[in-house]
């Protein structure tokens, strides 16, 4: 790496660098937004970040020119005060999934024994709108260890175009971040909004919609994300675009939109994969037990969450969130009648042992305690439960139901015992 100072003495010209190399490797980690070369930046580079420093109006921008990514802090429209380059192939560079389907990525620059890191991404649960990303950027400057300076952008500065510069040191031929990660097989595109977009076609186990979709999630354009998958959901090659397309209208305030967030999932939960169906049924299942976007039934509850705990799938691949709201709505819809509630019980207990077998450990307390409960007043359903348990096999007490097993094979073996019990108790 090397930097060019301007200024008038050393001291100053390395403050310079400092702040503009902190700058820029924010610029680099906030990067992406195909916002065209301003005046002061040669055409034959690419601006892929671009921000202003938080109490200040210098700003740092990072681009791209050639082999090359060139950092530069100053202010707009004056001599940059400092300027850094760094090959690609040896660039500091890592990357990690970020809320949803984002990517937050980190580029760290060294200037002697001193370190610039700067990370940039997307962050949720913030007000005024929990449910929003929130583009955010920082760089870290350290020297032994020490970090002696933190700048922090301005979210409403951030300019990015993302996974740009993932797509440029591929090209370049560069397999791996710098932490070993393999960087990603699929092809990063930019695309147009959805009414602008070839039609949907076919792309191994999704589609070029849905991969469009994804794509304009990385980088956080979220409403630009729902137009393809609302395309996906609509060419019906398969539904993650329908699931994909309900989880923003039911959880985006924004976007929100309760009777398509209905429709879409209702296409996934009645579709057949069974890596995605099972949370479809869930989200339904819970919009009818809480009686968000439609009248609370829960007859239709139980019936959905059912299906995301144990019937949706052969293979029993199941939403452990989905058991601990079927074990909800038994007990809140038969749990208060004397005649129904050792029923009610048994059938939650049955459900709660379901999600712990996925390793939920908030489920698994919550059916230990259920258990311990039911114990302590004898109730009738253990016994039930103990003969059950004995009759479909050897390997599982009732009490042993609730323990989860890290052994793939146990583990589906304790679901079909499960699964069995559960067709039992409600069948009688």
């Amino acid at each position: 790496m090397r930097y060019i100072a301007h200024g008038a003495d050393k001291s100053s010209a390395w403050l310079g660098l400092g702040l503009a190399l902190v700058l820029m490797l924010m610029l680099i980690a906030t990067f992406l937004s195909g916002t065209p070369a301003r005046a002061d930046t040669p055409q034959t580079e690419q601006v892929i970040l671009r921000c202003q420093m938080e109490g200040s109006s210098r700003e740092a921008t990072i681009a791209l020119a050639g082999t090359q990514a060139v950092y530069r802090f100053g202010t707009p429209g004056q001599a940059p005060e400092l300027t850094l380059r760094e090959r690609l192939m040896d660039l500091d560079y890592r990357r990690a999934r970020g809320i949803g389907s984002t990517i937050d990525e980190t580029i760290t620059f060294r200037n002697h024994d001193t370190f610039y890191r700067f990370t940039t991404g997307f962050r949720d649960k913030l007000q005024p709108d929990p449910t929003a990303y929130h583009r955010f950027g920082h760089v870290t400057v350290s020297r032994a260890g020490k970090i002696l300076a933190k700048l922090v952008c301005r979210e409403a500065t951030i300019e990015r175009i993302p996974e740009k510069l993932t797509q440029v040191m591929i090209a370049e031929g560069r397999k791996t971040d710098s932490t070993g990660e393999t960087f990603p097989n699929y092809t990063i595109q930019y695309p147009a909004p959805a009414r602008q977009s070839p039609p949907c076609e076919q792309t191994f186990n999704v589609d070029s919609c849905w991969s469009r979709g994804a794509e304009m999630e990385r980088s956080g354009d979220l409403a630009a994300a729902l137009g393809h998958y609302d395309m996906s959901c609509a060419a019906k090659f398969n539904t993650a675009g329908c699931y994909d397309a309900g989880k923003f209208y039911l959880h985006n305030r924004q976007l929100r939109n309760y009777a398509r967030a209905q429709d879409r999932f209702t296409r996934a939960c009645d579709g057949t994969d069974p890596g995605e169906g099972p949370y479809a049924c869930k989200y339904l299942g819970w919009m009818a037990l809480t009686g968000t976007g439609m009248p609370r039934d829960y007859d239709k509850a139980w019936s959905l969450l059912a299906r995301a705990c144990f019937l949706h799938n052969d293979v029993l691949m199941i939403d452990a969130e989905g058991c601990h709201f079927f074990a909800q709505t038994a007990l809140e819809k038969y749990g208060q009648a004397p005649r129904h509630r050792d029923m009610a019980n048994y059938a939650a207990y049955i459900a709660l042992a379901m999600g712990c077998s996925d390793n939920a450990q908030t489920v698994c307390a919550e059916g230990r305690a259920l258990y311990q409960r039911e114990a302590a007043r004898n109730a009738r359903w253990l016994k039930q439960c103990a003969k059950d348990a004995s009759d479909r096999s050897t390997q599982f007490s009732c009490a042993a139901l609730i323990e989860y097993d890290k052994n793939y094979d146990v583990s589906q073996a304790k679901r079909r015992v499960l699964n069995s019990l559960f067709l039992r108790a409600i069948d009688s």
